[in-house]
């Protein structure tokens, strides 16, 4: 309200998980990818929450890029809230066995049971309104960009995940459960 009654062009975004070359891996809290390419190019265990078929909407940094030209590009009159993802749902479990084999690890697959406090079940982006206002749709599916992402992050020096302390942390807070 506060942009429509000027007339302000404003566009706030939500991106979903957004990943791709570039994204931190020493930092745990950077989201699966990064923890999961840690964990099986070290070969050590990867521990999945819950039963492993949560889900979320994974986006490759390129799309983000277009989406967000897309909004600044646009309609100077807009004042708009978008989603930003693919609109296709992945499950965490699928995650963990794509990043193992691309890396043909011997990183075992825990499925733990255990959750995070306030943790949603499954989450991907309906695209209905950014289509319709920009045009936009993304041109990288997970399985597409995923690869790309895993060649970039080989190219990197191994990096402790930081995973355990995490775990440790959230734990201490309440914030995991089970």
């Amino acid at each position: 309200m506060f942009a429509r009654v000027p007339g302000l062009s404003v566009s706030a975004l939500r991106y979903q998980n957004v990943y791709g070359p570039g994204q931190s891996l020493r930092n745990p809290y950077t989201g699966i990818l990064a923890i999961f390419s840690n964990l099986a190019r070290s070969s050590s265990p990867i521990q999945i929450f819950e039963d492993g078929q949560e889900s979320r909407d994974f986006i490759f940094i390129e799309d983000v890029v277009e989406a967000t030209w897309r909004c600044l590009a646009g309609d100077s009159s807009v004042a708009e809230s978008f989603n930003v993802g693919t609109g296709q749902r992945v499950t965490v479990l699928e995650v963990a066995k794509e990043i193992v084999q691309f890396f043909r690890t011997s990183a075992e697959i825990l499925v733990t049971g255990a959750f995070r406090q306030g943790d949603i079940r499954h989450n991907f982006a309906d695209l209905a309104k950014i289509r319709a206002a920009t045009g936009f749709a993304p041109r990288l599916t997970f399985r597409e960009g995923l690869p790309r992402f895993l060649d970039w992050a080989a190219t990197q020096d191994g990096f402790p995940a930081g995973y355990e302390s995490s775990l440790r942390e959230m734990s201490e807070r309440g914030l995991l459960r089970g």
